[in-house]
């Protein structure tokens, strides 16, 4: 997987894990660095230094945090994985005050993309206001 995809489309894995080592464990097992670019993943299981596990994921992936995330990890209920066949240059954070949104944008074929991961909590709809 040294090769960047010979493709257009964007392939994203979307998934609310609800703090399941199980799920991660899953997740790390089947997200493909050569069918997928980005992974977006609300309530990540994070282990006690409160990262993701990532150490099986660090070859192909990438683990983005919110921007605040190492003020008050305890609050961070989404995470971006980002294929590091996708260069650098081609994407950035795009910087969100709040523990359960965050944003990417892209640039490249398909011109400039922004991702969106949202984590909505099912008793209110706050983070949509």
């Amino acid at each position: 997987t040294n090769n960047p995809p010979n493709r257009k489309e964007l392939k994203i894995w979307q998934q609310n894990l609800r703090k399941s080592l199980s799920a991660w464990e899953h997740l790390t097992r089947n997200l493909n660095p050569d069918v997928y670019d980005i992974a977006c993943i609300q309530e990540p299981y994070l282990n006690p230094v409160k990262l993701a596990n990532a150490s099986s994921l660090g070859r192909y992936w990438d683990v983005l945090y919110l921007t605040n995330h190492h003020a008050s990890p305890e609050r961070t209920q989404t995470i971006i994985l980002i294929n590091k066949q996708l260069s650098k240059n081609k994407w950035h954070v795009i910087k969100i005050n709040s523990p359960n949104v965050m944003a990417i944008e892209l640039l490249g074929p398909l011109g400039k993309v922004h991702i969106y991961n949202v984590y909505n909590p099912c008793d209110h709809d706050n983070v949509l206001h």
